[in-house]
């Protein structure tokens, strides 16, 4: 299984040659180690930035998400766009986030909503 986007906000210009779009993002029951790829080659040739922009309930929060980009001047493919999950380590006194385990079941993460900035 893969991640499903829905797109909220259509691609629309902000400016000369940028354009953003906001998507609904619903990650999948068996993530993968390293991060889930999402594919957005419909809309964008290149991405300069991803904004998480939050989920709809505060459980949901438990999980921080990132976005892994390719380079400003890699072109975009179906597989090199991640989004990465992070917990915090409650094993270790002070220790930074921890990657998810692969295979945890992120499916119930609701409603994560993301902007995203290219052309």
């Amino acid at each position: 299984m893969s991640a499903t986007v829905t797109t909220i906000v259509a691609p629309y210009f902000a400016g000369p040659n940028c354009k953003k779009a906001i998507y609904s993002v619903l990650l999948d029951d068996s993530y993968p180690t390293g991060g889930e790829a999402i594919d957005l080659t419909a809309d964008f040739d290149y991405v300069f930035g991803v904004a998480i922009l939050g989920n709809d309930t505060a459980a949901d929060n438990g999980y921080v998400i990132a976005a892994d980009l390719p380079g400003s001047t890699t072109a975009l493919s179906a597989s090199n766009l991640l989004l990465t999950a992070f917990w915090v380590d409650t094993t270790t006194d002070g220790a930074p986030l921890a990657e998810v385990t692969a295979t945890t079941n992120l499916s119930a993460i609701g409603a994560l909503m993301i902007e995203v900035s290219g052309k």
